[in-house]
């Protein structure tokens, strides 16, 4: 695997548990009730945008880009569930002392 795979695939596990580690909406924007479950799923579906155009980019940089279809995306968004586990344990799931 090239240099830009392992930076997105180190890109995708940071900002996957991102949402999960801070109160704040992207860490920036200070809510005032709190995270809601509508809060968290627009920050996935941006987190996914991001990373989708990061990828397109530096595929675009190294040379063809290749056509996907839907069944790319659909295996992309789950490795992004996947990837965000951690963070959703940490959060929800682990006894807070």
């Amino acid at each position: 695997m090239s240099v830009s795979g392992w930076f997105i695939l180190t890109l995708a596990v940071s900002m996957a548990n991102f949402p999960f580690i801070t109160g704040r909406f992207f860490g920036v924007i200070a809510l005032r009730h709190g995270k809601t479950p509508s809060v968290y799923i627009a920050e996935f579906v941006l987190t996914y945008m991001i990373l989708a155009s990061a990828a397109y980019a530096l595929e675009a940089r190294e040379g063809r880009v290749f056509d996907q279809g839907w069944q790319f995306y659909v295996i992309t968004v789950s490795l992004l569930m996947v990837f965000s586990f951690p963070g959703f344990v940490f959060r929800f799931l682990l006894p807070r002392t």
